[in-house]
């Protein structure tokens, strides 16, 4: 039952005032060891919804540690025994991954408050380790106060009131039960990533789209949910120290990727059903479903970096990120690459998919907040606030920018009735408001270019389909299932190639326009791993850049290296040479410059 705690009350009050707090003013300069942490509710859900992502950071030989927050338990019978299969699931699975016998090191693990966990380290490998935290399952209707367990949790994180006791799996380290409140379970996660200190934080989608029907009023399972915003609650407080590294927080896609289209190459399908399958020997539930064999084809971010966020300016390329309330921004000087200075703030959380275009004032950055879910533009003139086609629906996506022949800027983004939406600057700057350009079924990520016309026009994708808006809806498009959003490269000519990701196949497919009507779609090989390709007109034809299956940048079908976070870019500088760009796992700008003969350079990584 829920019991009151004076002292927990009190500990709650100071640490709703740090959450409250801003984020820190600087950085840790230098290297940084990249260590990844992922922290998820269940024990299959890093493997069906953050693979291959889990894997290739398994295979790294960095640090990797996943921690466990639910003893997932839901409501079978033998609550305890269960669980310990489903933990026994998850080393299987970590195992497989890192290519090596399924013998671990386990022991107790002391956590925030004198609470007790599980840890284990795989033996052959042991930079990867495995948290068990075992807080009641969502549907265990045996917990302290019932069902719903981390809900309440969540609900009463200020408050201090309510309380739960974990479970002691069957065989496990753990002899007693721990008891949590929503507070306690925050300190227990900033603890795990003090010790850890990790630059990369996965977590699952702590805001899904309403378009899902299921599990309402949350519309994914509530404990991925409520897992993801206890990380990320605790990942803002962890920051707060200005001498912990930079961490970048990754946000995934849950159940409702069983209803997008197919994004993995055959190869990475098939292994990480196998990564699946060695999970699924231990859990007696974990099979039957059709979403069991859809889940581990795909993996989806829940807010897309994309391939827009980098530009040229008059004296060279520049190129953005956001970082929590930050925006982070870099220009090219000469054969490396500087931090900008202070960008100011757009007043919330950006999320990762932002758009860059050279404008009237200078180059223009836009993106979405992801508090008020409005679209924010900065430009040579600070920030601007241009609203929302539908105000506080978290339906509404990231924008994608373009300028006119004379200057002003346009911004597309898909909004909550599936369509798309505009606003434009007039001749002095100002941003109007938005009309709706109509469409149906259109997802998140808009590609948006100027071609030869001067007018700004703007690709998307529906489950099957790619559309395009040019004054008015393109049907003459020739259309091919895709996997993702498209990319679009201009050539000197003003030629429009079109590329995206194929579904099912792994391939891209490339469609052009030059004067009149689109050519043909021309299959060809993909980079071989998941996401969005980008493509730029080089010196020698289109060049299409993504990742491979083991991770690394892919340029036209051969790797150079590099390990970016999510998805790579690229850019044409001043000298007409490609430049590759991805943000890495230690939070930094990393680049490579076209050379003689095609070669690229060594990987650079800037401020």
């Amino acid at each position: 039952m829920a019991r009151a705690r004076p002292l927990a009350v009190f500990v709650a009050l100071v640490l709703a005032l740090v959450v409250a707090c801003a984020e820190p003013a600087h950085e840790p300069a230098g290297a940084t060891e990249v260590a990844y942490l992922q922290v998820v509710a269940h024990h299959d859900d890093d493997v069906l919804f953050m693979n291959p992502d889990v894997r290739e950071a398994v295979r790294s030989g960095k640090r990797v540690m996943t921690v466990f927050v639910t003893a997932g338990e839901a409501e079978a019978v033998d609550a305890n025994g269960y669980s310990a299969s489903r933990q026994a699931g998850a080393r299987a699975a970590y195992a497989r991954m890192a290519g090596v016998p399924d013998e671990w090191d386990g022991a107790a693990m002391d956590l925030a408050g004198g609470r007790v966990g599980e840890r284990y380290t795989l033996k052959a490998k042991p930079q990867v380790a495995l948290v068990f935290l075992n807080l009641p399952e969502d549907a265990d209707p045996r917990a302290d106060g019932g069902r719903g367990a981390l809900r309440r949790l969540w609900q009463d994180r200020a408050g201090g009131v309510v309380s739960v006791d974990t479970l002691t799996p069957t065989g496990g380290r753990m002899t007693e039960p721990s008891t949590y409140t929503g507070n306690a379970l925050i300190r227990v996660l900033v603890k795990i990533m003090d010790g850890f200190r990790p630059t990369v934080l996965r977590v699952q989608d702590s805001d899904p789209d309403p378009d899902y029907p299921q599990w309402q009023p949350w519309h994914d399972h509530p404990d991925h949910v409520m897992s993801a915003r206890f990380a990320e609650e605790a990942a803002r407080v962890y920051q707060r120290s200005p001498d912990r590294p930079r961490l970048v927080v990754v946000g995934y896609r849950d159940y409702n990727t069983d209803r997008a289209p197919v994004n993995l190459s055959p190869d990475q399908q098939a292994e990480k059903l196998a990564d699946f399958a060695a999970y699924q020997a231990h859990d007696r539930y974990a099979g039957g479903h059709p979403s069991y064999d859809a889940w581990p084809r795909r993996m989806y971010y829940r807010w897309d970096r994309g391939t827009a966020w980098v530009g040229r300016a008059d004296d060279g390329l520049r190129a953005y990120a956001a970082q929590g309330r930050r925006l982070l921004g870099w220009r090219q000087v000469g054969s490396g690459w500087e931090r900008l200075g202070d960008l100011g703030s757009p007043g919330g959380k950006l999320a990762f998919g932002l758009s860059v275009t050279r404008g009237r004032h200078g180059m223009t950055v836009c993106g979405r907040r992801l508090d008020t879910r409005d679209i924010r533009c900065r430009d040579d003139r600070g920030w601007h606030s241009l609203g929302s086609p539908d105000p506080g629906d978290r339906r509404v996506g990231t924008p994608a920018a373009a300028a006119h022949g004379d200057g002003r800027v346009t911004v597309f983004v898909r909004d909550a009735g599936g369509g798309i939406s505009r606003s434009e600057q007039d001749a002095d700057g100002r941003w109007g408001g938005w009309t709706r350009l109509g469409g149906s079924g259109v997802v998140d990520g808009l590609a948006a270019v100027t071609g030869a016309s001067g007018v700004p026009e703007v690709f998307g994708t529906t489950v099957d389909a790619v559309v395009h808006w040019a004054g008015s809806w393109d049907r003459s498009y020739p259309s091919t299932p895709p996997a993702g959003p498209p990319s679009v490269a201009v050539g000197p000519d003003g030629t429009l190639t079109v590329v995206h990701a194929v579904a099912q196949t792994g391939e891209v497919v490339r469609t052009a326009r030059s004067g009149g009507g689109w050519s043909p779609p021309v299959r060809a090989p993909g980079p071989g791993g998941p996401g969005q390709p980008a493509a730029v007109h080089g010196r020698d034809g289109v060049v299409v850049v993504g990742r491979d299956a083991a991770g690394a940048v892919s340029v036209n079908g051969t790797s150079v290296g590099g390990q970016p976070l999510d998805y790579p870019t690229a850019a044409v500088d001043g000298n007409g040479r490609v430049v590759l760009l991805a943000i890495a796992a230690d939070g930094r700008l990393h680049t490579s410059v076209e050379q003689d003969g095609g070669r690229f350079t060594p990987w650079q990584a800037a401020g």
